[in-house]
């Protein structure tokens, strides 16, 4: 199985560190929330993929994303990529699911012929908009349409922390870990705001806070990643669809 991953930068799924827009370990740099998402893994899998067969994930960037649309856009022949009912914001992660889905499948098809890939699209749901209601909703729902589309279907994972990733682990790493996390997800998106969740993750952590720290935080630490599914509902459905995934492929 091949797990194709696409992130916002090196404090989430991680980065190519060789400058490319295509990579794989060693050249990807996996950032924290992959740590969280092979822990997640390995309890179906059995075993970590980080540890066994790190070679298996690949990692696509934005960057790539946008060239895969750009050249579909570019084809006459294709459709239109949103559609005329689609809100812009949410139209981009619609995108994104649908090029990341076919990416998934080129790379399978490619794997002598193993069919058996999955897709993880990590997308903060912050910004000024965050609290707006059934937003974070939308926002899942453009991704489940876009790896419909794709036709990956239920392999393909959206990964959407509300308000952000630094949401998730400051559950674990605040003074009272696993407790009243709910309440997390109300916490500012924009980080310029006071009391956002940077911040807050940044405090913390004692200002240890860069991908790195924050990666070995986690395996120093025993995320415990049942205790945040349990008051998390944007950590509890990214595990839902991860389970889903992985189970269609066993």
């Amino acid at each position: 199985m091949i797990v194709v991953l696409s992130g916002e930068g090196p404090s989430d799924l991680g980065q190519c560190n060789n400058g490319q827009s295509q990579c794989q370990i060693p050249e990807f740099d996996f950032g924290p929330m992959l740590t969280i998402a092979d822990k997640a893994m390995a309890r179906s899998l059995g075993y970590s993929i980080l540890e066994v067969t790190p070679d298996r994930y690949v990692y696509l960037s934005e960057h790539k994303l946008a060239a895969l649309e750009h050249a579909r856009k570019n084809n006459s022949r294709s459709m239109s990529l949103v559609g005329k009912n689609r809100e812009p914001e949410t139209g981009y992660f619609y995108i994104n699911a649908w090029m990341l889905g076919l990416a998934t499948l080129e790379l399978a098809n490619g794997d002598n012929g193993d069919d058996k890939a999955i897709a993880i699209l990590f997308r903060d749901a912050d910004g000024t908009r965050a609290k707006i209601k059934g937003l974070w909703e939308a926002k899942l729902g453009s991704m489940h349409a876009g790896f419909k589309r794709s036709t990956l279907h239920e392999r393909g994972v959206p990964m959407i922390p509300k308000p952000k990733s630094e949401a998730w682990m400051l559950c674990a790493a605040k003074a009272d870990p696993y407790q009243h996390c709910a309440k997390l997800e109300a916490l500012p998106g924009n980080d310029a705001s006071p009391n956002s969740a940077k911040s807050r993750l940044a405090y913390a952590l004692g200002g240890n806070d860069s991908a790195i720290e924050q990666r070995q935080w986690i395996e120093d630490n025993n995320f415990d990643i049942d205790a945040v599914s349990g008051q998390m509902t944007s950590f509890a459905q990214f595990l839902e669809d991860l389970r889903k995934a992985i189970a269609s492929v066993s």
